[in-house]
């Protein structure tokens, strides 16, 4: 192996680093914090502040790494060629749903994401809330190995 394949490897792994800890949080917050927090509010209460922010840097660090090491990865596999239409197409579709949850992460922190109880917002906070980062995060994992598969394939195939 040569230094550029080290170097991908490395790229590779900080993107799925990043994919872990920003899902696995999300998922994590989603159905252990959140619920405690609504049931024991007075006790989580001194607790959700530096939750938070802790959280809120690890979203922001995977962000960055996600986006930089994304940018990498896909320059390299629109350079390689065997790279499909297919390929193409289905990277577009993983992309765009990284960018809804971006807007999703950045949307919720603007908002300051307290729905007010009854309200419309929160009658739907299931789908645009904090759940909804988790469930379209685990089904980039699900696109991520689709994409392996595709790759894999024309690799073999030599497409």
């Amino acid at each position: 192996m040569d230094a550029s394949e080290y170097f991908f490897i490395v790229v590779r792994w900080v993107h799925a680093i990043a994919a872990v800890a920003w899902v696995g949080g999300s998922i994590f917050f989603a159905i252990v914090i959140r619920p405690i927090n609504r049931s024991h509010p007075e006790m989580m209460a001194k607790l959700m502040v530096p939750l938070s922010s802790l959280y809120r840097d690890l979203v922001d660090l995977s962000i960055i790494a996600l986006i930089v090491s994304g940018l990498i990865l896909t320059v390299n596999r629109f350079t390689d060629e065997r790279a499909t239409a297919t390929y193409g197409i289905v990277l577009g579709i993983k992309i765009l749903i990284a960018l809804f949850m971006f807007y999703l992460v950045w949307g919720l922190r603007r908002s300051g994401y307290q729905p007010r109880p009854g309200s419309w917002h929160e009658r739907i906070s299931w789908v645009l809330g904090y759940n909804a980062l988790a469930a379209l995060g685990v089904g980039v994992f699900l696109i991520v190995e689709f994409l392996r598969s595709l790759h894999e394939s024309s690799i073999r195939f030599g497409i």
